[in-house]
């Protein structure tokens, strides 16, 4: 636990996200319209009513209804549509 808060101390002293400190996954969820997950590692299924993400902790699993993919570069995906859950499901062989 001392490690955690030293490196939050450090994060907000150079003022760098602390998800980039962590390699962990950001998501940002707007109302039900729209999901943005930061730090993916990519898609690993799509259909309008679900779409699954790999991320460092597992997959992010959002549900939903007429779900279409925004965009997807190396650091980002948005996805759009009526959202109505956002899960993870951790990643078993950790």
């Amino acid at each position: 636990m001392r490690k955690a808060g030293r490196l939050r101390r450090v994060a907000e002293l150079i003022d760098v996200p602390l998800e980039a400190l962590f390699n962990v996954t950001r998501v940002e969820v707007i109302g039900q319209i729209q999901v943005r997950v930061e730090n993916h590692r990519g898609i690993v299924a799509f259909r309008p009513s679900q779409v699954t993400v790999r991320v460092p902790e597992g997959r992010l699993i959002i549900d939903g209804q007429d779900l279409v993919i925004g965009w997807v570069d190396q650091g980002d995906i948005l996805v759009s549509g009526r959202v109505n859950g956002v899960r993870f499901e951790g990643d078993q062989a950790r």
